[in-house]
């Protein structure tokens, strides 16, 4: 293993080099080379993209990874860098304290394929998201990058003997620039729902191609057995999961694990399908760190959803979210027993799950009325008892209701057998001070509700509305405005049992999550 470590460095940079030589000479000869069924070298080789100012892209791979080559084959060699640097600088009567005198062969290394592997996750998102269009030999070369960044993480971890909390933080914090810097601009230059579908259909294909799964857990994930934790009879992973509204139809199911998510959330489901509300429903509100969303409930359908799902083994705790279809119902009992359908579908299918979700508060539907007064949710909880569903159930929460009223459907949910309620839904209130002035009057000129910070206070001081009163009766679920590791500590400090993302992971990258357990695990190591 001590050899091998080093001479993948040579093997992968080789590959490298064959691949982005063959590139350069055929872009300089004006030829397109053949890549096969599926794929499209033309569209993305004679795009834009391929080039900076004269220079193509592939010419940069090469200096790349011959860059790599040298440093792999110094090691290889045990030949020491730090000392051939310091020869060179006292030849040339360079100061004691220049900074090339620090370097290593190590640290340069991780330092060079940390931005290989940066600058490959901008290309490949390019390729998927601006030019749509898949080049075989640049896919090559991001998963040849990929490797060497891997490779240069166990590596360096056991020359320097890091501890892999410093160095996932370290590489979390390189892919976020990355993001932030340029993923996320391209993606919000894009439609939002454009983006989305992207992403998902993205997903997809990694979650079919088991390399990749392995180089996402690698590169994103963070786990620890110290957030290993047990609510309603199931064990959770780590306490962070996506919340429902992202992946509608279960598309996702196959990569989540491997981003590091401890739990999932598919829907939400609706017994009838919806092809969701009229366009746009998804926006951007920049300034206050939101999405204005409109779907409402859109949905393959109870039915469909079902199938699609039926015997799949999901590697972490997966959940279905419920609630009414969108459309106008005659009376109230007609609206309950949709939503009873929708169980009953779950409760007689082969679909592995693990609990539900009943929302009873989205403010994006036209037809049917909230479950959102103590009443209508006792009406509610009545009939679901009445079906002796077997699984945990969450109820989703309105989240601008005032405290008293809170506490009003806390308690007729106490009643009940009800696992635990998530905090919450989007927020309706347009005069929200945690939305800028500016997003604020460009709200009122559309439809839809936002997530992200302006959630943030309210979702806080419900969570600790809850857990003060009804103590541990309740799983509590976090949700609304977690963009980092911190926010989401802060979340579990008021009483949240478990948490949910969606909104800080598009606006600070897929490696928020491995960060938040990563931040989660040092919690609980103090």
């Amino acid at each position: 293993m001590k050899t091998l470590i080093p001479l993948l460095f040579i093997i992968f940079s080789i590959i490298g080099i064959a691949d982005s030589s063959y590139i350069t000479y055929e872009k300089f000869a004006g030829i397109v080379p053949e890549c096969g069924a599926g794929f499209d070298c033309g569209a993305v080789l004679n795009s834009k993209w391929s080039s900076i100012g004269p220079i193509p892209l592939s010419l940069l791979g090469l200096i790349f990874y011959s860059t790599v080559f040298i440093l792999g084959t110094l090691i290889v060699l045990d030949i020491d860098l730090n000392t051939q640097i310091n020869n060179i600088l006292d030849r040339f009567k360079f100061k004691k304290n220049h900074i090339l005198r620090k370097l290593n062969t190590s640290e340069l290394l991780l330092l060079v394929t940390l931005f290989g592997f940066g600058f490959s996750i901008y290309l490949v998102s390019l390729m998927g998201f601006i030019i749509q269009a898949w080049c075989k030999y640049c896919l090559i070369s991001a998963l040849t990058s990929t490797l060497l960044f891997i490779n240069s993480i166990v590596y360096f971890s056991k020359v320097i003997k890091q501890s892999p909390f410093v160095l996932k933080l370290a590489t979390f914090n390189f892919i976020h620039f990355v993001y932030t810097n340029f993923v996320k601009r391209l993606f919000f230059i894009m439609d939002a729902e454009d983006a989305h579908n992207s992403c998902t259909n993205f997903g997809k294909i990694l979650s079919k191609i088991s390399i990749f799964r392995t180089i996402t857990a690698i590169t994103f994930s963070f786990t620890s057995r110290s957030n290993i934790k047990e609510f309603d009879g199931i064990t959770f992973p780590n306490q962070i999961g996506l919340a429902a509204g992202f992946d509608y139809n279960g598309e996702l199911t196959g990569i989540l694990p491997d981003l590091g998510m401890g739990f999932h959330t598919i829907g939400t489901v609706t017994y009838d399908s919806y092809q969701g509300n009229e366009k746009p429903r998804l926006g951007r509100f920049i300034e206050s760190k939101s999405l204005l969303v409109n779907k409402g409930l859109k949905s393959l359908g109870a039915i469909a959803i079902a199938k699609k799902l039926s015997g799949i083994r999901f590697r972490i705790p997966t959940g279905i979210s419920i609630a009414s279809t969108n459309k106008l119902f005659n009376n109230e009992e007609e609206q309950i027993l949709d939503i009873l359908k929708t169980f009953k579908v779950f409760e007689d299918s082969k679909v592995n799950h693990s609990y539900y979700e009943l929302n009873i508060s989205c403010p994006n539907t036209f037809g049917g009325e909230p479950f959102t007064t103590p009443n209508r949710l006792q009406i509610l909880l009545n009939a679901i008892s009445r079906i002796s569903i077997k699984k945990p159930i969450y109820i989703k929460m309105p989240i601008d209701q005032s405290k008293k009223d809170t506490l009003d459907l806390l308690n007729v949910i106490d009643k009940y057998k009800i696992a635990g309620v998530i905090f919450g839904n989007l927020t309706k209130d347009k005069e929200n001070p945690d939305v800028s002035i500016k997003d604020r009057e460009e709200w009122k000129k559309v439809k839809g509700n936002l997530s992200g910070k302006p959630t943030w206070k309210r979702s806080n001081e419900l969570i600790k509305l809850t857990k003060r009163n009804f103590g541990t009766r309740f799983t509590i679920i976090g949700t609304g405005g977690i963009f980092n590791g911190k926010d989401a500590v802060e979340k579990v400090n008021l009483g949240a049992d478990l948490i949910q993302i969606i909104t800080g992971m598009i606006f600070e990258g897929p490696q928020t999550i491995g960060e938040i357990n990563l931040k989660i695990a040092q919690r609980n190591q103090e």
